[in-house]
């Protein structure tokens, strides 16, 4: 290969520039972007070992039991309140909703409240425990196909577990209506907590997590899908809680 050319299955996923190893973690090599410091897993594990994680057993989850449902309903209702001016009386989605908790915590003030996520037994949680909504349990670009749009999507700790980033990239485009909002939240590679031995930073746990973002690739990855930042969240923790705002058709 020259010394001018890139090879596109190592190369960035966001950028497209080379890449180089980062470090091994648990079998899993884990690259660095040279110019804009992405860290992704490469090779991907395969779909069908992914898909069956969370398709059925994730997190313990069955119709009857949700691993810290108490907590989880609380929590949801007070971070809901801050989507009160992009979601009151309006349709909100989440992606990759869990059990629903969020879904029922938005859905008090807005008008329409719909989850989708993978795990079939999460789902099947939400669905009884949260029946007035609708749930989903199928991948997230199948939700996509079915053509609706939504003022508000909410996506909380999703984006690191994908299989392809640009895929979420595109359902979520396609989910928000023009001008809508989207909320991300994902670990933060960027943030100053971070410890400089990558391998010590807990939220490098392939396979579970593949990929982590600084904010501004994060940012250039969006704005390649019509999205620019409307509201950061800052944390002390390495996370991100950016709310962008979709300006392209």
């Amino acid at each position: 290969m020259s010394a001018n050319m890139i090879d596109y299955d190592l190369a960035c996923e966001v950028c497209r520039e080379t890449t180089s190893l980062a470090l091994e973690k648990d079998g899993f090599p884990v690259r660095r972007c040279q110019r804009c410091e992405f860290l992704f897993v490469a090779p991907r594990p395969p779909e069908s070992v992914v898909i069956n994680h969370y398709a059925q057993n994730y997190r313990g989850a069955t119709d009857t039991f949700y691993p810290k449902a108490f907590d989880r309903k609380w929590r949801g209702f007070w971070q809901s309140l801050l989507f009160i001016p992009y979601a009151a009386g309006r349709r909100v989605l989440d992606l990759g909703c869990g059990g629903g908790f969020m879904v029922d915590a938005l859905g008090r003030f807005a008008r329409e409240a719909v989850g989708v996520d993978i795990s079939e037994n999460s789902i099947a949680y939400a669905k009884r425990a949260f029946s007035r909504h609708r749930f989903y349990a199928e991948p997230l670009s199948e939700f996509a196909n079915r053509g609706e749009q939504f003022d508000f999507v909410f996506s909380s700790e999703v984006l690191e577990h994908v299989l392809d980033p640009r895929e979420f990239m595109m359902t979520l485009r396609d989910c928000v209506r023009p001008r809508g909002f989207a909320y991300i939240s994902a670990p933060d590679a960027g943030h100053a907590a971070v410890p400089g031995d990558l391998a010590q930073w807990g939220d490098i746990c392939p396979p579970e997590h593949l990929q982590w973002f600084n904010i501004r690739n994060l940012t250039w990855l969006f704005a390649e899908y019509g999205f620019v930042p409307h509201r950061r969240f800052r944390s002390k923790t390495p996370s991100h809680s950016v709310i962008f705002q979709k300006v392209g058709s």
